[in-house]
């Protein structure tokens, strides 16, 4: 049995990367990374085990901009 998508681009409709989010909030990744230190953005989660690739849950970042994003959860 073969499967015509690719991992890669399933990857892409759950994860936005560094360069995704910095276009999608207009800031920079160090800005991004302060917020992300006082749970004010979503986290990164670890892609791959602990190789240093990260993404971020796009459903997370898109309520993040639509202003209902929350650190403890929920909408």
């Amino acid at each position: 049995m073969t499967t015509k998508s690719s991992a890669g681009a399933d990857l892409h409709n759950y994860f936005l990367f560094w360069d995704d989010v910095k276009s999608l909030t207009d800031s920079s990744e160090m800005t991004i990374r302060r917020a992300i230190k006082n749970k004010k953005f979503p986290a990164p989660v670890s892609l791959f085990g602990n190789k240093g690739r990260v993404g971020f849950r796009r459903a997370d970042v898109y309520l993040w901009c639509e202003g209902r994003w929350s650190a403890e959860g929920g909408v």
